[in-house]
């Protein structure tokens, strides 16, 4: 069954071109958005060597697939996304350099299959909208090697409130889990937790002389491991499957 928040998500596109958070109207969300491609982009590259083809589950407009695509030049990087104007505008994107080693199809996390021997999931942002997040991962572990999760953090108290307040976030059905829970759910399927980095102190909405104030306090805020746990806004997660077909996993590595 479809998401409840793919009406939101396409009417993004028809109102913005884009989504929101990717269109880069504001600054924090510039600013945000862009860490979050770098640590992204820095966690596979100690893990995985760029002849790795991934797969970008709810890629979305497809912005943040080809930052991936340019910035670590996987040898193929394929984006699926359940919301149609969305993998128009994704489509929209693909400049002729990236014609070859990127491409985008509807399709729904429930019962994506490797298009082009896709090993690693990356998931970023999506887990979070999901009406069943238990069945999405359920199925993924029969799909992927290894997958990389990108998701609020759901220890930070500021996070719950928005949630519930934020129009913008009651339409899209955003809710963030408890870390813990979510290795649970990976580790009760066979894969285990190989990386865990939390960052990030400033929200994507965020008025920007706010913005600017938290961007110069968060390498404070991250050097310290309680209040970091607590104040960051992003959680970034790789999990592996230890063994399959008898080989591990890290043999990328």
């Amino acid at each position: 069954m479809p998401e409840r928040n793919i009406r939101a998500f396409n009417n993004d596109i028809t109102s913005h071109g884009g989504y929101v958070y990717a269109t880069g109207e504001r600054w924090s969300s510039r600013v945000t958005t862009e860490r979050q491609t770098d640590e992204i982009v820095a966690l596979l590259a100690r893990n995985f060597p760029r002849s790795v083809s991934i797969a970008d589950l709810g890629c979305g407009d497809g912005t943040f697939t080809i930052e991936i695509a340019r910035k670590f030049r996987p040898s193929h990087i394929w984006g699926i996304d359940p919301a149609a104007l969305a993998i128009e505008a994704a489509r929209r994107r693909i400049t002729p350099e990236l014609e070859s080693s990127v491409a985008f199809d509807l399709g729904s996390i429930y019962d994506v299959t490797p298009k082009q021997g896709e090993t690693v999931a990356v998931i970023r942002g999506v887990l979070h909208h999901l009406d069943d997040v238990r069945a999405a991962i359920a199925h993924l572990a029969t799909q992927f090697q290894a997958i990389i999760i990108l998701e609020p953090n759901g220890y930070n108290p500021i996070l719950k409130i928005i949630e519930k307040l934020s129009p913008y976030h009651r339409a899209h059905d955003e809710k963030s889990y408890w870390p813990p829970a979510l290795n649970r759910w990976f580790e009760a399927i066979g894969f285990s937790v190989s990386s865990n980095l939390c960052f990030g102190l400033v929200p994507c909405f965020c008025p920007t002389p706010i913005a600017k104030f938290l961007k110069i306090a968060e390498p404070i805020v991250e050097a310290i491991p309680f209040v970091k746990n607590v104040s960051c806004g992003t959680n970034l997660l790789l999990y592996k499957k230890p063994l399959l077909s008898g080989y591990k996993v890290n043999r990328f590595n």
